[in-house]
């Protein structure tokens, strides 16, 4: 990315879960965000691809993930597997008030599916969205308009579970993150690509410039639009692949994703 300079202003504390069972521990709520200082995530990190992998924030905390197998409610042969697009060891950021979610199913679950986004220390959640997913694949929600920006400087839990027991949510099968919107000031060159670059070409910058800067959701949220505007074009397939395999996804087939109306 010839020419393109980033300056990234970070505040948050370094936070992730990542669950699979009724028994993993919330942990993240017992850290805070004001434990974070002004960080400048750009570095010198080697990179196969050349636009540049994904550069983890600095300063972070580093948490093991958690998962389990807690399938209590769930009827053999309803469900296959449930997998975030996400760092395998810290929170991932973003600079949108309404970022775009990431998920992939490996099948079609004969349940319903959840969505439910969460702002800890308060009781009702900020979204709760069920529908039924009709292919296995890569599945995203941006956060919808009728529905309050997240705030800089806060974590937000996120889940997607399969609702085999609508009337006892324990024993569903769910998988959490969680998710901090950061203050972000760019200065990105006008002469960084070409006038002549198609729509799909700069949201494919557009999202190395992300990665580089430690930005996870809003680098795979580029790339899928750059992969969904132009499928054709493998650079836009092999990003989003080179991104997926950097944080431990390799095992995740990429698909045109589905995207799902918030509202």
């Amino acid at each position: 990315m010839n020419n393109t300079k980033i300056t990234a202003m970070l505040t948050g504390a370094a936070l992730f879960t990542f669950l699979l069972s009724t028994n993993a521990i919330d942990i993240a709520s017992k850290h805070s965000l004001a434990q974070w200082k002004e960080l400048s995530v750009w570095n010198n990190k080697a990179s196969a691809n050349p636009l540049g992998g994904y550069v983890p924030p600095a300063g972070r905390d580093r948490i093991l993930r958690t998962e389990g197998a807690g399938s209590r409610g769930c009827p053999s042969g309803s469900f296959g597997s449930l997998t975030l697009l996400i760092p395998n060891d810290h929170i991932g950021l973003t600079t949108s008030g309404r970022p775009t979610f990431s998920w992939y199913v490996s099948s079609v679950a004969s349940t319903p599916m959840q969505f439910t986004l969460v702002e800890p220390g308060v009781a009702k959640p900020l979204l709760v969205k069920q529908f039924r997913n009709h292919k296995s694949g890569i599945i995203q929600l941006e956060l919808p308009s009728n529905v309050p920006e997240l705030s800089v400087g806060k974590v937000y839990r996120w889940t997607v579970s399969l609702v085999c027991n609508a009337k006892r949510p324990s024993e569903n099968i769910y998988v959490r993150s969680w998710i901090s919107r950061v203050d972000y000031l760019t200065a990105i060159n006008s002469q960084s690509g070409s006038e002549s670059d198609s729509y799909a070409q700069k949201l494919r910058q557009t999202a190395a410039a992300y990665a580089q800067s430690g930005i996870w959701y809003d680098s795979i949220a580029s790339v899928t639009k750059a992969y969904l505007a132009e499928p054709q074009d493998r650079q836009n397939y092999q990003y989003l692949r080179f991104l997926l395999d950097e944080v431990g996804l390799s095992q995740v087939p990429i698909s045109q994703p589905q995207i799902l109306a918030g509202n």
